[in-house]
This record gives structure tokens, sequence and C-alpha cells, in this order.
């Protein structure tokens, strides 16, 4: 599952919750940070340094993704220090990735790719066509919306099928654009739903990191969307 979408638009966060959401004491979850300009994930779980052994697998010629992962609990891992596997942060050759991904999914019931919203790069594209489901994240105004728009030109040059990119409408309110009129809007494309925008966005951001993932409150309306 690739998370993409606008910048801002929450697509760290809804990665985070989307790995509770399938986490059902069973299924063995990854989540990769893709976003190399600004990832935040090993942030936002609780990760206050990058283990020994990662640092180690930087500095050794020899690279092995297994030690770049960083176990969250006993269902959830964490990949985010991708940047190690790409030449100057920017270029990952597509087999390299193709067999990163095809190796990683023989571990995990689920992969969970939170990606960049920049465009430019050829990983991007790649990581979407790989995956099963795209999920794209944008807010309900217009400037966002214009933004969306944009990206999904985007998708749609790439030859994505939009067959399986679901559009999530986050931080949702009553100021808003109509839901009637959004499904118009984005009437090539199936509308997963929306998760409402809470009071407390920030404050859990900045308070406590790790009560964004045991929290079960942020997770609840994530749960009710189709996907």
């Amino acid at each position: 599952i690739s998370v993409s979408g606008n910048n801002g638009a929450g697509k760290s966060l809804i990665s985070i919750m989307l790995s509770k959401v399938l986490n059902n004491k069973k299924n063995k979850i990854l989540i990769i940070d893709f976003d190399i300009l600004n990832n935040s994930l090993h942030t936002l779980l609780g990760v206050k340094k990058y283990p020994e052994k990662i640092i180690k697998n930087n500095i050794s010629e020899e690279f092995n993704i297994d030690n770049l992962i960083i176990k969250i609990n006993k269902n959830v891992d964490l990949i985010s220090c991708i940047n190690l596997i790409f030449k100057n942060n920017k270029k990952i050759e597509e087999e390299k990735l193709k067999e990163l991904i095809k190796k990683l999914s023989e571990k995990y019931d689920y992969l969970i790719i939170d990606t960049t919203s920049e465009c430019f790069f050829e990983y991007t594209k790649e990581i979407i066509k790989i995956s099963n489901l795209c999920l794209f994240l944008t807010e309900a105004n217009l400037l966002e919306i214009s933004k969306s728009k944009r990206y999904l030109e985007f998708y749609n040059m790439w030859g994505i099928d939009k067959n399986k990119i679901k559009i999530i409408f986050n931080k949702f309110n009553k100021y808003c654009i109509d839901f009637n009129l959004l499904k118009k809007l984005y009437s090539d494309y199936k509308i997963a739903g929306f998760i409402k925008f809470k009071a407390k966005y920030n404050l859990l951001i900045n308070y406590n990191f790790k009560n964004i993932f045991i929290n079960k409150n942020n997770f609840k309306k994530l749960k009710e969307i189709k996907i």
C-alpha cells in the first residue's frame, strides 16, 4: 500500500494509523518512509536515534536491507533511513527497487510505503506502479484540490491504473467543500472517505509522539474508510 498526496496532507500520520488498523496481532507489517526529503516517521514513532547497526550499515560497503529495520512493537517494523540505498539521495535503480519490495513482501503481510509529494523523483512513480493500492491524501479546500489535480495528472501520464487510487480527504471540517461536490470533482476516482479534523492534532504531535500510534481515537475514523 502506498500513501501519497499533497505536501502536508498527513501522509505520515495516516501511514502510522493504517498500520494500527491492519494490525490484528497476526499480521506482520512494515512501514517504509520513502520520503527522503522530509522523513519523519521515526520521530512520530518515538525513535530518537537510529540503532547502531544502521549506522554501521551506512559505513559498510556491503548493503543489507535487514539491517535498516527498526522494531516498533511485536507486529510492526519500520524503515526510516531508506536514503542509504540511494545514489546522491535522489536516484535508485528500478530493478533494485523492485527487488527490494519483493524481498520485503516475502517477510511481511503488509508493506505501507509513505511516499514524497515530489513527483520529479523517479522512484515515486515506480513505488505507485508496484503498489496494489494507492491511498491519495488531500484536503477539501480549493488550493489543495488544485494541487491534487496536478499530482493526479502526473499519475495519469505515468500510466497508473486509476482503479487502484483511492482518495481520502484529511482534516475534514464544516468549512470544507461539500462532499457531494467533491465526488463530482473527483468523478474519475474512487473516494474512500474522509477523516475529520481533530482539535488536538498538533497537540498530539508536539506532546507525545507515541500517543499518535496507541490512541484509539486517532484511527477510529480510518477504520470506517473502505480501502
